[in-house]
C-alpha cells in the first residue's frame, strides 16, 4: 500500500510538470521564459512555477544561446506540452515543457513572433533586419532549419492561426494579411487590410474565433473578421507601445504596455484589473495559458 501511494504521488508530480496549470500565464524577456500561477500569486508579487533560461540550456551551443538573449514572444502549444519561443537576437525554438529540452530551433533574423500550424509546421515573423522583413515557415518535426516557405512582409511582428477558417494571419508595419494554406507548406495571400496606425506589433485571435486583437504604435484594436472592421476595446486602458495583448475564456485581458522605451517591468490585467511586478527583468510579452 505504501508503494502504491508513492507511485500515485510520483505520477501526480509528473503530471504537474507535464503542462502548465490553467489560469497561469507565460512571461518572457531577456534570456528568460517564466510560467506564473495567477491564482497563487499575491498582491503584485508573481508566483513563478517554471522557468526556462537560455543560458542554462545544455542542448544549445554557446553561439545559439546568444541568439536567445532577448526573448520577445512565448506561446503555449499542443495543450501546453510545448512552449514556442522567439528572440529578437535571431532565433526561434520549440521547448518541451516537462523536460525543458529544445525540440527544434532555427535562425530567424529579428524574430518577433511564432505560431504552430497544422502539418508539423511552425511560422515565424522576421522583423526589420538584414535578410528579415518576411514571414518564414518551417517543418519543425523534420529538424530542417531551412524554411519551406517565405514571403516578404515589412516589419513582420505578429502571427495568429485561425483553426476554424484554416487561415494564417500576419501583422506587418501597416498591414494585416490573411493567408490560405491549400496544402501543408503552401500558402497564398487571400486578403490584406490597412491597419489603423503604423508599427503593427501584436496579433492574437480571440477565444471565440470571431475577432483578432492587434496593437500598433498608438494603441490596441479589435478586428472583426466577419465585418472586416477595426474598433476599440470597450473600457480598455489603451496606451501606446503595447507589446502583447490577449484575452482568456473569462474575458480577462493580459497586456504589456511599455514602461521604458520598448520594455516593461510589469504584466498588467484588465477586467478585472491587476498588476504583477518583475523587477530586474525587461519584460516584453505575456500570454495566458488555458
Amino acid at each position: 500500500m505504501r508503494h502504491l501511494l508513492l507511485l500515485f504521488f510520483l505520477l501526480g508530480a509528473f503530471e504537474s510538470v507535464g503542462q502548465p496549470e490553467p489560469r497561469s500565464f507565460l512571461v518572457c524577456g531577456d534570456h528568460l521564459i517564466h510560467v506564473v500561477d495567477y491564482q497563487q500569486s499575491r498582491d503584485s508579487v508573481p508566483t513563478i512555477v517554471w522557468t526556462w533560461d537560455s543560458r542554462k540550456a545544455s542542448d544549445l551551443s554557446g553561439e545559439v544561446k546568444r541568439r536567445f538573449r532577448s526573448m520577445d514572444d512565448c506561446k503555449p502549444a499542443l495543450d501546453g506540452k510545448v512552449i514556442l519561443a522567439s528572440s529578437s537576437s535571431g532565433a526561434i525554438a520549440v521547448i518541451d515543457y516537462a523536460s525543458k529540452a529544445v525540440l527544434f530551433h532555427a535562425e530567424v533574423p529579428n524574430a518577433h513572433s511564432i505560431e504552430l500550424l497544422p502539418g508539423q509546421l511552425l511560422a515565424a515573423a522576421a522583423s526589420t533586419a538584414p535578410n528579415g522583413n518576411k514571414l518564414m515557415v518551417f517543418d519543425w518535426k523534420s529538424q530542417n532549419p531551412d524554411p519551406v516557405f517565405t514571403d516578404s512582409l515589412y516589419s513582420a511582428h505578429g502571427l495568429g492561426w485561425d483553426a476554424r477558417r484554416k487561415r494564417l494571419f500576419a501583422l506587418g508595419y501597416d498591414v494585416l494579411r490573411e493567408y490560405k494554406m491549400p496544402s501543408p507548406g503552401r500558402f497564398t495571400l487571400a486578403r490584406e487590410w490597412k491597419i489603423p496606425g503604423v508599427s503593427g506589433h501584436d496579433l492574437q485571435p480571440s477565444r471565440d474565433g470571431k475577432r483578432l486583437y492587434i496593437t500598433e504604435r498608438e494603441g490596441a484594436w479589435i478586428f472583426d473578421l466577419r465585418k472586416q472592421t477595426f474598433t476599440k476595446i470597450p473600457g480598455f486602458p489603451d496606451a501606446p507601445h503595447i507589446k502583447s495583448l490577449g484575452e482568456n475564456r473569462a474575458g480577462q485581458f493580459i497586456f504589456t504596455p511599455a514602461d521604458e522605451s520598448w520594455w516593461t517591468y510589469h504584466v498588467r490585467f484588465f477586467n478585472p484589473g491587476r498588476s504583477f511586478a518583475f523587477p530586474g527583468m525587461t519584460v516584453y510579452k505575456a500570454r495566458w495559458v488555458e
